[in-house]
């Protein structure tokens, strides 16, 4: 399992290395991704040699066996100042000069130094582990804990620059690549954190086991699908978000069916033609299905202005004057509107030429989108179906109606 997780994470890593390798031949060097590149190489690589297996089979065939630990490390190290890298691209050019120069230093400097730790402590190879010479294992600890703080404060740079960026973006993909990136970070330092679980091995058996245990291959893999999906969140988003939208468009449509159906039935030329698009829409249709239905429910609003009820808005403020838990006082007067107005197309009531004793409806402006109208038209669904408001303006109106109809 742990070998499994290990080149999952591994192959995420180099497949999106290798593609955005492939991107920036075509559109020219980006400086942050150039430095991303860098990071999903060098972890790749890490990750690939530091599997049990790969790793098992160097110890096997180099003569220095010990040196596939120090490299899968190094590897390591090397990605993160990568990271830092990113996060200095992140920021104004002209504050990162001095700052991209300071991080090249210091990233010279842990490399060297953890090697030198490393060489000092002399481990070998006994069965799966490596075992230093007695005395030596607070060398092995520090060795473990200069790569667990470094690889935690290079991650955790990266996180608060893209948590600044994601504040300042508006919604949209590219705040999803940002947040996922910025959680991506924080499953690093918990991946890398991990290494500090050696420390008390290392201290009291100067021992360590060879390559990714499970629990470190298994938040390595979860760190290399968060980086890599937020880092390409711009080019799967909107193929991923398609279902969603289409689950959202045929779940709106067949809410709206009760006041659509409510006023097909008194007037079914709001129907468009049925060659427009079959009504039985699947998924793939649910969009366009819905902009259909939103036109025949304003077509039928429209339709039955002259049987708009002039006491309407006062019965309404009556009921809800009452009825204090219903709160959504604008959809509730729309749906009242309606239903007084159908209550009178079907007893042939006409109200255009009925005196104005009351003051006048204004319908709401149109919102500006069909997602906007939905989500208004739903509202006024729901008043139409479940309002106690709704259900006595309905009943005033019947009472006017003549009982010969």
């Amino acid at each position: 399992m742990a070998d499994l997780t290990a080149y999952l994470a591994a192959g995420v890593f180099l497949a999106y290395a290798a593609h955005r390798l492939a991107v920036i031949r075509r559109k020219g060097i980006d400086p942050a991704q150039r430095h991303v590149v860098g990071f999903a190489l060098c972890m790749g690589m890490a990750m690939l040699f530091n599997a049990p297996a790969t790793l098992g089979a160097l110890v096997r065939l180099l003569p220095a066996s010990e040196a596939a630990m120090v490299l899968t490390h190094q590897l390591k190290t090397a990605a993160f100042s990568f990271l830092v890298f990113v996060a200095l691209a992140l920021r104004t050019p002209a504050s990162t000069r001095p700052a991209v120069r300071g991080q090249v230093f210091l990233a010279l400097a842990v490399q060297s130094v953890s090697v030198t730790l490393f060489v000092a402590a002399g481990p070998v190879v006994v069965g799966d582990f490596f075992v230093v010479p007695a005395g030596r294992g607070p060398l092995l600890a520090a060795y473990n804990a200069l790569f667990a703080v470094y690889g935690s404060w290079c991650l955790y740079a990266l996180g608060r620059e893209l948590a600044r960026h994601a504040r300042g973006t508006g919604p949209g993909l590219l705040r999803t690549g940002l947040r996922l990136m910025t959680l991506a970070s924080v499953s690093g330092v918990v991946w890398t954190s991990w290494a500090l679980h050696d420390i008390a091995v290392n201290l009291t058996d100067g021992r360590q086991g060879l390559g990714e245990d499970l629990v470190s291959s298994v938040l390595g893999a979860i760190t290399a699908v968060l980086a890599t999906g937020g880092a390409s969140a711009t080019l799967w988003g909107d193929r991923l978000a398609a279902p969603g939208r289409w689950l959202r468009a045929y779940r709106t449509y067949r809410s709206l069916e009760p006041l659509w159906a409510a006023l097909y039935a008194e007037l079914p030329e709001i129907a468009l033609p049925a060659s427009a698009a079959d009504r039985r829409s699947g998924p793939r249709r649910a969009e366009f299905a819905l902009y259909r239905r939103v036109i025949e429910i304003r077509d039928g609003h429209l339709a039955l202005r002259p049987y708009v009820h002039p006491g309407v808005a006062g019965w309404v403020a009556e009921e809800l004057g009452r009825r204090t838990y219903e709160r959504d006082h604008d959809a509730i007067l729309e749906a009242a509107v309606i239903a007084a107005a159908l209550e009178n197309k079907r007893a042939g009531r006409r109200q255009d030429g009925a005196p104005r004793g009351h003051a006048a409806h204004t319908p709401p402006p149109m919102p500006g989108t069909v997602e906007a109208e939905a989500a208004w038209l739903l509202r006024v669904t729901a008043a139409f179906r479940r309002s106690a408001a709704v259900r006595a303006v309905r009943s005033r109106v019947r009472a006017e109606v003549p009982e010969a109809r």
